[in-house]
């Protein structure tokens, strides 16, 4: 099961196989989609500004961040289509939320939402994600959040609310236990939910105004604030696991100058490390190749790690570069909070170093 905000103390609320032709699938189904109609056909969906801090007041409601993929489902009864925010046909590639959707007997519908992976503290993660979409087994969830037509109705010119409340109304119970799941939010209070959310290791939030109808593309009726920071970091280490894993934790490196950019000039030195975002299938993966990198002393300064990581820690030669998301540094340059994304490379559409925020006070009528 999902965690809803309701979990965090707040106030209530790509594979490899082809996807089935489109002839044999509307054979199969079409008594079915005669009385029901066809999906709706895919829509453009809204994109989120970044910025620095919650929009205060009740003109704004607050869902928690996934880091997933993006995801426009239309439906209808046992009829699925899957579509990427570009559009393209995902349907093939997530086989199980197919059966899922369509599980549900939904009217014609065209929802807008994610495809997350959820690690054992109910986080969503990419880096599971990723290794997910290729194993048919794995448990993947879609957090619906808007809706954007039904049976011909076009839902987008509608307030933001109230697609939400009719979002719900459609997923029912099913919605509360998934793994299709309607998206929970909370009207005002961002910067509290934030605070808790972030806490608890979560991508941030997204702030999405009320009243709005939906407009496709990037613009300003949607928010992220994010938590913390993302950056690349060398691998120097790793401290093993006395039971389960194979490690509890990477060891991070970091230049002297440009902390976290491990390209920058100067001495490599120790950031801290990383515990959280990866499983034991991938932790597996990772221990293999650390294993090939292993050598006998540090490559940072001895002094500089704490004397109980030190004497435990296997040291690597730096060449392995990871992507971890924190909450900041501690005062001694150690990453606070830190949560393993994935080994640099594995997305492109990452960046290497934090992305620019506006300021709340510079986004139109905020």
């Amino acid at each position: 099961m999902g965690r809803h905000i309701s979990d965090h103390g707040a106030a209530d609320a790509p594979g490899c196989r082809r996807p089935p032709s489109e002839t044999a699938t509307a054979l199969h189904l079409r008594p079915h989609v005669q009385a029901h109609g066809p999906p709706p056909p895919f829509m453009r969906p809204a994109f989120a500004a970044r910025v620095d801090a919650p929009p205060e007041g009740r003109d704004w409601l607050f869902e928690a961040k996934f880091d997933g993929y993006r995801a426009i489902v239309a439906a209808s009864g046992p009829m699925v289509r899957i579509h990427d925010h570009s559009g393209m046909d995902w349907t093939g590639r997530f086989p199980a939320l197919v059966r899922a959707l369509a599980a549900l007997d939904l009217p014609p519908v065209l929802l807008d939402g994610e495809i997350v992976a959820l690690d054992a503290g109910g986080v969503s993660s990419l880096a599971i994600l990723r290794r997910a979409v290729h194993d048919d087994q794995a448990a993947l969830s879609y957090y619906a959040f808007d809706l954007l037509a039904e049976a011909g109705r076009a839902w987008h010119a509608h307030p933001l609310i109230e697609r939400k409340a009719r979002l719900a109304s459609l997923l029912g119970e099913a919605g509360k236990t998934g793994p299709v799941f309607y998206t929970d939010h909370v009207v005002g209070g961002g910067a509290a939910l934030w605070a808790t959310l972030c806490e608890q290791g979560f991508d941030g939030v997204i702030a999405k105004r009320v009243a709005a109808p939906h407009r496709p593309g990037h613009g300003h009726d949607w928010l992220e604030i994010r938590c913390g920071h993302r950056r690349e970091f060398v691998v120097v280490g790793w401290s093993p696991s006395t039971h389960g894993p194979s490690f509890t934790s990477l060891l991070l490196g970091a230049r002297e100058e440009g902390a976290g950019e491990p390209g920058g000039s100067g001495e490599l030195r120790y950031a801290g490390q990383v515990g959280s975002g990866f499983d034991a299938h991938m932790q597996a993966g990772l221990e293999t190749r650390l294993r090939d990198l292993e050598r006998p002393g540090a490559p940072v300064p001895e002094d500089t790690v704490p004397p109980a990581i030190a004497r435990q820690a296997h040291w690597v030669k730096p060449e392995l570069l990871v992507m971890v998301a924190f909450a900041g540094f501690t005062g001694d340059r150690l990453v606070r909070q830190g949560r393993f994304l994935g080994l640099r490379g594995d997305s492109p559409a990452l960046p290497a170093v934090p992305e620019a925020a506006e300021p709340v006070g510079g986004t139109p009528g905020s």
